[in-house]
């Protein structure tokens, strides 16, 4: 082979390399930032090391969480069947509206009568569950816990825990095919009503509870809820997030989001889009 053609054959090869983020010796930039963590640790060891490495992070203002939702959110699917997002706007998890920027339109949801009106900030783990707004060290604007939120399903959801709805007792459902309504019978000892998000949002959602649950264990002092106690995740919601889990497996959007929270906002990542293999290999969350 002649010099040439190597030189060539290198530059190619290299080239490669940069455009699938990867270095001249195949490593990524997330291989790198898992370099610490044994892949093939379980439950509280693996847990433990996550956790103080996911805390790692640059703290985002909750004013700030308004730009970050018109950079990240580009990157939330919509609803199957329905067309994208117009440039510039960005999806809703709860309904199927494209937002465009609520800076503009001041701030919070306000006023809203219907689906449609104006969108807030979801903490999709309500923030009452760990105490309050003040009490979230730093979850209060985590943007893997913040999603935007038709405000008008947002409130009908309140602190309703996630679950699957039993057939024929939906008391609502939204245009993206979220529903309120009686829990099915997986749900064990809680009785009540759950809200089930539509299923493309479901896996996104579980591995968002599987990252405040490893975020904050041992953080947070408040509170014992139908769903949780302090970041503990009860037995009944942990089996249903699960299984949400299993069936709305990590795509190449939810990638997106993450890498651009590390790279240009927070700094940390949710590993449970990046290695979704871990959940299993944590027996309780």
């Amino acid at each position: 082979m002649s010099k040439f053609i190597a030189s060539l054959m290198l530059t190619i090869s290299c080239t490669a390399s940069a455009s699938s983020g990867m270095n001249v010796t195949g490593v990524t930039a997330t291989d790198e930032y898992y370099k610490g963590i044994d892949m093939s640790a379980k439950d509280d060891e693996l847990k433990q090391s996550l956790q103080k490495l996911i805390s790692q992070r640059t703290t985002v203002s909750y004013d700030k969480a308004w730009d970050a939702f018109d950079v990240i959110d580009q990157y939330l699917p919509v609803a199957p069947g329905r067309s994208a997002c117009p440039s510039g706007t960005i999806a809703d998890i709860y309904s199927t509206t494209c937002w465009t920027s609520q800076k503009e339109l001041g701030g919070e949801c306000g006023t809203y009568k219907k689906e449609g009106d104006c969108f807030n900030r979801e903490h999709s783990w309500p923030k009452s569950w760990w105490g309050g707004f003040s009490k979230g060290a730093g979850a209060q604007s985590d943007l893997f816990e913040l999603y935007p939120s038709d405000g008008y399903v947002n409130g009908l959801r309140g602190n309703l825990p996630f679950g699957n709805v039993k057939a024929g007792t939906e008391r609502y459902t939204s245009t993206n095919g979220c529903v309120i309504g009686e829990c099915s019978d997986d749900t064990g000892d809680y009785t009540g009503e759950c809200f089930e998000v539509a299923d493309y949002m479901k896996g996104d959602l579980s591995r968002t509870y599987f990252y405040l649950s490893t975020m904050f264990d041992g953080v947070w002092e408040c509170c014992d809820e139908p769903a949780v106690s302090e970041a503990k995740i009860k037995s009944w919601e942990e089996v249903i997030l699960r299984s949400w889990h299993a069936k709305d497996p990590v795509d190449s959007m939810e990638l997106k989001r993450n890498d651009i929270i590390f790279e240009q906002f927070q700094h940390n990542r949710n590993p449970f889009i990046d290695h979704p293999e871990w959940v299993d290999q944590i027996s309780d969350f």
